[in-house]
């Protein structure tokens, strides 16, 4: 095997095209490789990847870039992928490109168009990105609403942006669409949310109108310590998202009761939430809190 093949696909990061690997093996060196895993075919005609590279955002992008010709940048889910703060599993691949390729059919990849170009554009793991903050807003933009606030939490809680960042970007981005949206959210971004769910569900209940909670409330008393995941100081309100994990073995359901006989005893009320009420039973959830905060609903909980 020539080995100026494996030093171009090295310096391809692991992608090439057909031609380019017969241009130095024959057709039926390239299909036994492909046989045994040596090497495998990428989403897209002509493009093959190193069979050793797991699957990522990155390879694939890099397989784009080779199967479109053209420099492509990260954006939206995939760049925040890439930056290791993205709450939504999307497995298309969107990014900004030449803009002929916008008319182009490849398959699993959104085109986006880009009013504020691609000069900030930062390499990551071999392949162009948005920069972290504006990858944070231009996700919020163009998500759901629930997973906007899970965004931003995840985005400061990557330690790849800070809130300062996250609200030069808003600027930035002004007259696009649902910029006032991302506006409001941005000042309320936490990194202190341990996960999307506990964001949005805290996202509930801003929406409705509630107090700003607090994050990570810390109660402490005779040498015992314990965190609930949001809480109102003022009020002894706490409240916490329960996920599968949950009550998984008898000893956690022990200690999950225990835990909250301790908190009742301090005089504290510990609110349990799962993902069937903050993405279906919501307006009951948030109307539970406001009765154990004991303020009125300002508006019912977004959707």
């Amino acid at each position: 095997m020539d080995f100026a093949l494996y030093r171009q696909v090295a310096a391809q990061h692991g992608v090439f095209t057909t031609s380019q690997a017969l241009a130095h093996c024959s057709d039926t060196v390239l299909r036994a490789r492909l046989r045994s895993g040596r090497w495998r075919r990428s989403p897209w005609r002509g493009v093959l990847v190193d069979g050793d590279l797991p699957e990522s955002p990155a390879l694939l992008l890099r397989a784009a870039t080779v199967a479109v010709g053209g420099d492509l940048v990260a954006c939206h889910s995939t760049a925040a992928s890439l930056w290791g703060f993205d709450v939504l599993g999307d497995r298309t691949l969107h990014v900004l490109g030449p803009p002929g390729l916008v008319n182009r059919r490849l398959p699993g990849v959104q085109v986006h168009p880009s009013s504020l170009g691609t000069d900030d554009a930062r390499l990551v793991d071999g392949v162009w990105c948005t920069p972290p903050a504006r990858t944070a807003c231009d996700v919020v933009r163009g998500t759901a609403p629930i997973d906007g606030l899970a965004t931003l939490d995840a985005a400061l809680r990557s330690g790849t942006c800070t809130g300062a960042q996250l609200a030069a970007a808003a600027t930035d981005q002004a007259g696009l669409p649902q910029v006032i949206r991302l506006r409001g959210l941005v000042p309320l971004a936490d990194a202190k949310a341990q996960s999307p769910m506990e964001s949005r569900m805290r996202w509930r209940h801003l929406e409705a109108g509630l107090p700003v909670p607090r994050l990570q409330v810390r109660i402490a008393d005779g040498g015992r310590a314990d965190l609930l995941d949001m809480g109102w100081d003022d009020h002894r309100v706490g409240a916490e998202f329960d996920g599968l994990e949950a009550h998984m073995t008898r000893e956690q359901l022990a200690a999950d009761r225990d835990r909250h006989n301790w908190l009742t005893e301090h005089r504290w009320t510990l609110l349990h939430c799962t993902a069937g009420d903050v993405y279906r039973r919501h307006l009951r959830m948030v109307a539970r809190t406001a009765r154990a905060l004991g303020v009125p609903l300002r508006r019912e909980g977004g959707g």
